[in-house]
C-alpha cells in the first residue's frame, strides 16, 4: 500500500495553524457590557449606556479617526415598530502618537468606553419587551500592527410600560 505524501504536509501545516492560535497569543478583542433593565413609557424616550472593554495593550480607531484611510468605530442598531433609536453619541477619542508614526496622533479608544443612546417609545407602543440588536464595527491595533476589522453583535431589551 503506497502512502500520500501530501498527508504528512497537511498534518504539518494543521499543526502549524494550531501553534500559531495557542491561548498564549493575543489577540484582539472588544466586549459589550450586560445592558441593566431598560424601560420607557410610551410617548417617551431613555437613555441607555452601551459600556465596551477594549483588550489590553490594544486601542480601536474612535468614530472620527483622523484619517480616511482609518476604520472608524461604529454602532448599527436594529428595532422593532414600538420602539426607535432617537440618538448615538460616541465618546471623544483620545490623541496619541505611536512608535510607527511618532509624528502623527491618531483619534483612538482604549479601555473601557461608553456609547450613548436614547430610545423612544411613541405614544402608540403596545406595552411589552422588545430586543434591541445590532453590532459594534471596529479596528483594533497595538503599538506595531492592526488587524483585520472585526463585527461584535450588540443587544439589549427595552420594556415598554404604559402611562
Amino acid at each position: 500500500m503506497r502512502k500520500n505524501p501530501a498527508v504528512p504536509l497537511i498534518a504539518l501545516l494543521i499543526a502549524g495553524f494550531a501553534l500559531a492560535q495557542s491561548p498564549g497569543d493575543k489577540l484582539p478583542s472588544v466586549i459589550m457590557a450586560p445592558v441593566g433593565n431598560v424601560q420607557v413609557r410610551a410617548g417617551a424616550s431613555a437613555a441607555v449606556s452601551l459600556d465596551f472593554r477594549i483588550g489590553s495593550e490594544f486601542h480601536i480607531n474612535s468614530h472620527t479617526p483622523k484619517s480616511e484611510l482609518l476604520i472608524p468605530t461604529a454602532i448599527k442598531l436594529t428595532t422593532p415598530d414600538q420602539v426607535t433609536v432617537a440618538d448615538v453619541k460616541y465618546p471623544p477619542g483620545q490623541d496619541v502618537s505611536f512608535p510607527f508614526s511618532p509624528d502623527e496622533k491618531l483619534s483612538v479608544y482604549s479601555g473601557d468606553f461608553t456609547i450613548d443612546t436614547v430610545i423612544k417609545a411613541p405614544a402608540n407602543a403596545a406595552a411589552g419587551t422588545y430586543p434591541v440588536t445590532g453590532t459594534l464595527r471596529f479596528q483594533a491595533c497595538d503599538h506595531s500592527a492592526c488587524y483585520p476589522p472585526k463585527t461584535i453583535p450588540v443587544q439589549f431589551q427595552v420594556t415598554v410600560v404604559k402611562k
